[in-house]
């Protein structure tokens, strides 16, 4: 990702560099995982370059590999750039199950921060500090001031403002939404909303087979496109997409899985459609049952694709980044991230599905 606009702060000033951290995502880092997200600062410019994002290594991860890695990546992203000097800040996000339990969280945590330090070094790359944050208190691995260690030090945001916050607020810059929030409507069905979501993905895997065998691919297509075009198209009709059946559902997200109809479902972004669509892409998240499936990774795309139509950046990178994390293989939402992060905007794909729709639609009519 490249940088996002963010407010004036000293990056060797620790608490600064946390407060700054949710203007450098685009949300507060609050959600369910956690995050390594790593700033590389620019020494001739004295201002940052760019930013990667990293999951956190789990339990089961060796630390010293992982860091190996994820220091390999930015080596080769700072190649890109053909700059001069550069050094690295780092922060370890904790997940929502380690932010109540901070201390412990950061200790654990710390063969990691040793780990990344020790590989920087190795590859001659100067490192600012490893923080570790939670949503309310951080901690700086490695600092000479003890309190930073053991009673971790306030978070400054949005209820209490330090610098950083002050500064976005005189130049207009907002305040960043909560990655908790944005997530809630992706959370999928539970316990026999699940099971029945799931039987009937099951059961559509089988009929779109069946179908595809007894017409075609094209068919089916369009088929699936009819009942997008029913239910969004100029503002849809009036059928409540909450009362949608398992079985209506399912059909619909096996078939997002072929790129024709998820290309066709891309199209319905007209102001009298974008909410409608938006709540049908989320509701299709949900009931894929699972966090994790592949078949979430469509209508994920999809949600984040309307959220950067509509101008609602971070609900698009966080929707975005969730289906990559489904399905780190699905080129479309490493497209429209690398489109995000390097122009701000989907307006040059937009043009094109577009004009996609309306030729599919003059097709259609004739």
């Amino acid at each position: 990702m490249s940088i996002n606009t963010v407010p004036d702060f000293d990056i060797r000033n620790a608490a600064q560099a946390v407060e700054a951290l949710p203007y450098l995502l685009s949300y507060q880092p609050d959600g369910p995982d956690g995050t390594l997200f790593v700033l590389v600062h620019d020494t001739m410019r004295d201002g940052p370059l760019f930013s990667q994002k990293f999951e956190l290594p789990d339990d089961t991860d060796d630390p010293h590999e992982a860091g190996h890695q994820i220091m390999h990546n930015i080596l080769h992203r700072l190649d890109e750039f053909a700059t001069g000097p550069a050094d690295i800040l780092l922060y370890l996000c904790a997940n929502q199950e380690d932010a109540g339990d901070g201390y412990n969280a950061m200790s654990r945590h710390r063969v990691l921060a040793d780990a990344l330090l020790l590989s920087a070094e190795a590859h001659g790359v100067d490192t600012l500090g490893v923080i570790f944050v939670t949503p309310t208190h951080w901690w700086v691995y490695h600092h000479d001031n003890p309190h930073y260690r053991v009673e971790g030090m306030p978070v400054d945001g949005p209820d209490n403002p330090g610098v950083v916050t002050m500064n976005a607020r005189a130049v207009g810059i907002p305040t960043p939404p909560s990655e908790a929030k944005i997530l809630a409507a992706f959370e999928p069905v539970t316990g026999k909303d699940a099971e029945g979501q799931r039987a009937a993905i099951i059961e559509a895997v089988g009929r779109r087979a069946e179908r595809v065998q007894s017409t075609s691919f094209d068919a089916e297509t369009e088929r699936l496109a009819a009942i997008f075009d029913r239910l969004l198209l100029g503002g849809g009709d009036d059928t409540p997409l909450a009362d949608l059946t398992p079985e209506q559902t399912a059909e619909l997200i096996v078939g997002l899985r072929h790129k024709p109809l998820r290309d066709v479902a891309l199209g319905y972004i007209e102001p009298s459609e974008l909410p409608r669509a938006r709540e049908l892409w989320a509701l299709l998240v949900r009931r894929c049952a699972s966090d994790s499936t592949t078949f979430a990774a469509a209508p994920l795309t999809l949600a984040g694709y309307a959220a950067a139509v509509a101008g609602e950046i971070p609900a698009a990178l966080i929707s975005l980044d969730r289906a990559r994390m489904v399905d780190p293989r699905y080129l479309l939402a490493k497209l429209l991230m690398e489109q995000l992060a390097m122009t701000g905007s989907v307006d040059e794909i937009t043009d094109r599905i577009r004009q996609e729709r309306e030729d599919r639609l003059r097709r259609r009519d004739h």
